[in-house]
């Protein structure tokens, strides 16, 4: 069976960790993932026990709380989820601008999460003040609630009890790291400045 993963946003490490994975030095104490976006390789190293704990971190806040969410409180998770999914049409693009709009205010990490899933190609898009810029899939609804909740029910079993989600820069989450750590760096990509007439963009 395919590992679970609730949070599909384009460039996620979800099907390169198997490759990955056998880079990775033996009996790890503590697996660190700094950059943590969808948090693909935390998953897939804590599904194989490849490590006794975990410290997912990244600077944007409202991700690791979705990712807390997604361990911690699952079924509230899902539920709020669900609630955002049926509130949507296929032709109704102005929901998903209502949404935007909320989490640029707000922060909400849900309302995050159904931007990533409804939004063009789970293309993630940010300009430089934070805001979330990327525009809806009018060819599809994202990603299902059934199978949504599937999925963050079994991230909260595989990580419930052996995590822990610290926001911020990657040289304070990790200051703790030892010999016997290590450290996965998969940063996002360096902002350029940008032409003239473009957006300001950084993806995820």
């Amino acid at each position: 069976m395919a590992l679970p993963h609730p949070i599909p946003y384009q460039g996620s490490n979800r099907k390169l960790a198997p490759a990955i994975a056998p880079y990775l030095p033996e009996e790890i104490s503590t697996f660190y993932e700094p950059f943590a976006g969808s948090g693909a390789m935390t998953i897939y190293a804590a599904h194989h026990r490849l490590a006794s704990r975990f410290v997912v971190a990244d600077s944007l806040a409202p991700i690791i709380d979705l990712l807390r969410a997604i361990v911690e409180e699952p079924e509230k998770t899902a539920a709020r989820y669900r609630a955002l999914w049926h509130g949507q049409t296929t032709r109704d693009g102005g929901y998903f601008n209502r949404v935007r709009d909320r989490y640029n205010k707000t922060g909400h990490h849900v309302d995050l999460l159904y931007l990533i899933c409804r939004c063009v190609k789970n293309a993630v898009r940010f300009n430089r003040s934070g805001s979330f810029t990327q525009s809806v899939d009018k060819r599809r609804l994202g990603m299902h609630p059934d199978k949504m909740q599937g999925a963050i029910l079994r991230v909260s079993a595989i990580l419930r009890g052996r995590v822990e989600f610290p926001i911020g820069d990657w040289l304070e989450t990790t200051a703790d790291a030892m010999a016997a750590d290590f450290l996965y760096m998969d940063p996002p990509p360096i902002l350029a400045p940008p032409l003239a007439g473009t957006s300001d963009t950084i993806s995820k």
